[in-house]
């Protein structure tokens, strides 16, 4: 059992790392955790290489992820909620899911034929709504093949109250690790 872990969150030690932690902690399998903030992966330009070849013309480091979100069994995007958003480094190191999406659509093959559970870690302090968050996430998850995806876990008040002491929220994240091991 693989899970792999898109964090979008830029502070290592903050409130998503609190949930992703104890989320980990809970997991009986491997975990790989793909960080967006700094990483080298470029965003999607575009280019349309995908429409015709089932594969991306930007070489970077989503060559290594490819293959692990193809390998996972299951898939969790953790991320704090800006502007209602998930942040600008995740959705850019995601747009370059749309190789999945063009192979399908343009070429009429899957790229990525295991199925996977999916799973939510969203946190926020301010006073937007998670709504587009949750909804994008959804998108990104159903993209990389998660058929089944757990209610999210979140934490909306992280202004006032820390993630590391929500106990509402810890508790939900050791569901998700216990959802997402459950076979297919």
């Amino acid at each position: 059992m693989h899970t792999l872990i898109f964090d979008g969150s830029p502070h290592q030690n903050g409130d998503t790392a609190a949930l992703i932690q104890v989320f980990r902690e809970n997991l009986q399998g491997e975990s790989t955790v793909i960080r967006a903030y700094g990483s080298s992966i470029s965003p999607c330009v575009d280019c349309r290489t995908c429409w015709k070849q089932p594969k991306c013309a930007i070489r970077d480091g989503m060559q290594d992820i490819y293959p692990l979100i193809e390998e996972s069994d299951a898939i969790v995007i953790a991320c704090p909620i800006y502007y209602s958003e998930l942040t600008g480094p995740l959705l850019s190191l995601l747009s370059r899911l749309q190789v999945y999406y063009c192979a399908r659509r343009f070429q009429g093959i899957r790229l990525n034929n295991k199925e996977k559970r999916g799973g939510m870690l969203l946190v926020g302090g301010g006073d937007g709504g998670p709504e587009k968050a949750l909804s994008t996430a959804r998108t990104l998850l159903r993209c990389m093949n998660a058929k089944e995806i757990a209610e999210p876990v979140m934490t909306l008040h992280t202004d006032h109250l820390p993630a590391a002491s929500d106990t509402s929220a810890l508790s939900a994240a050791r569901a998700l690790a216990d959802y997402v091991e459950k076979r297919m």
